[in-house]
């Protein structure tokens, strides 16, 4: 028993934690909202390799999310395919869209629209698995 409240100790713990970073965790995941021109909360988010981020469009404007900086795509190894052209993902108004990262890096994401538009997706690699053989 005592292990079992140490233990949902340390995931509210960790919850609070992430919470404070800004991103918002479900799931094994975080969400990146914007609205008008802008990132809205967090602009940088950690993952860990196999987990989704979703874009959430909350408030006006249209959005084209692709890797790079200052609105201006820049092929990355290793991005999701949703990102892997100049055209890259493309939210409207009120749109969620939800993206897997399978690689580990660390990604820019900006908008060629609203080219002040900067987020940064850092994925680490999924752990092994825990057998220690």
């Amino acid at each position: 028993m005592r292990r079992f409240v140490v233990a949902a100790g340390l995931i509210a713990l960790i919850a609070g934690a992430l919470a404070a970073c800004g991103g918002s965790s479900s799931g094994g995941g975080s969400t990146l909202s914007m609205g008008g021109s802008s990132f809205t909360g967090a602009t940088s988010i950690t993952i860990t390799a196999g987990q989704a981020v979703t874009f959430d469009d909350t408030s006006g404007g249209t959005h084209d999310l692709v890797t790079g900086t200052g609105g201006k795509f820049t092929a990355a190894t290793g991005a999701p395919d949703e990102f892997s052209t100049a055209d890259g993902l493309k939210l409207q108004v009120g749109d969620k869209k939800t993206v897997t990262f399978n690689n580990a890096g660390t990604y820019q994401i900006t908008c060629t629209i609203h080219p002040s538009m900067q987020a940064t997706i850092v994925v680490n690699a999924a752990s092994g698995s825990g057998y220690g053989y």
